[in-house]
């Protein structure tokens, strides 16, 4: 998407700059939040299952696009005390980190909604962050052909997934290393391999697609 080009002369002095700025970030997270909400499969995927477990999203009340601390390593969130996700507006930079960014908090709130997370348990944390980082694109969006030919898929797959959700839950919990990737390797097994609501891992929105034929019998 294209973004709007700003002149000085725009604004009343150059110390307004920095806020026309976050105006538009915000505008464009915005824009891009309501496009994936309408086109990505995804997206619209975990809408239809969080609607069928009870837990439905309110686009306007659910989510919001704001500002986050310059330097954070956070691209957004998901508060389960009030079942809002955030997403990062000076950190969304694309439709796509936006589209797999919202599918990744999305997978938060479907673990919360059906397995009742526990964000004071560290091995319920490292659970939801390794099932987000496999299942939301985040592993298999770039070069994926590449790592699929020279690494295999699933080998570069799963190192992606160790390194994100080793990343993510330090990113939260001031815990030594080694410690959250003991917990990581701890539960490994069971939530690697744990791919509700999809019936694989999805590499693709064709992959998608096809789940929501056979889950629901319609084209998403």
């Amino acid at each position: 998407m294209a973004s709007t080009s700003i002149k000085t002369d725009d604004v009343s002095n150059e110390q307004d700059l920095p806020a026309v700025k976050e105006s538009r970030q915000h505008k464009q997270c915005l824009q891009r939040l309501r496009f994936a909400c309408k086109e990505s499969p995804f997206v619209k995927f975990m809408f239809k299952v969080m609607e069928e477990n009870g837990c439905p999203v309110n686009i306007s009340r659910n989510i919001s696009c704001e500002k986050c601390p310059e330097g954070s390593i956070i691209n957004g969130g998901f508060d389960p005390s009030n079942g809002q996700i955030v997403l990062c507006e000076n950190r969304a930079p694309s439709q796509r980190v936006v589209s797999t960014l919202l599918t990744h908090e999305l997978i938060h709130a479907f673990d919360f909604c059906r397995a009742h997370v526990e964000w004071n348990n560290l091995r319920h944390v490292a659970c939801t962050e390794i099932r987000a980082a496999s299942l939301s694109g985040d592993c298999s969006f770039f070069n994926q052909n590449l790592y699929s030919r020279k690494f295999g898929f699933m080998k570069h797959h799963q190192k992606c997934v160790q390194e994100r959700a080793m990343k993510s839950v330090m990113s939260v919990r001031d815990i030594p290393k080694e410690e959250v990737q003991k917990t990581i390797d701890d539960v490994w097994d069971i939530c690697f391999n744990d791919h509700e609501p999809f019936d694989k891992i999805p590499r693709n929105k064709e992959d998608v697609q096809r789940m929501a034929r056979q889950r629901y019998n319609y084209d998403l």
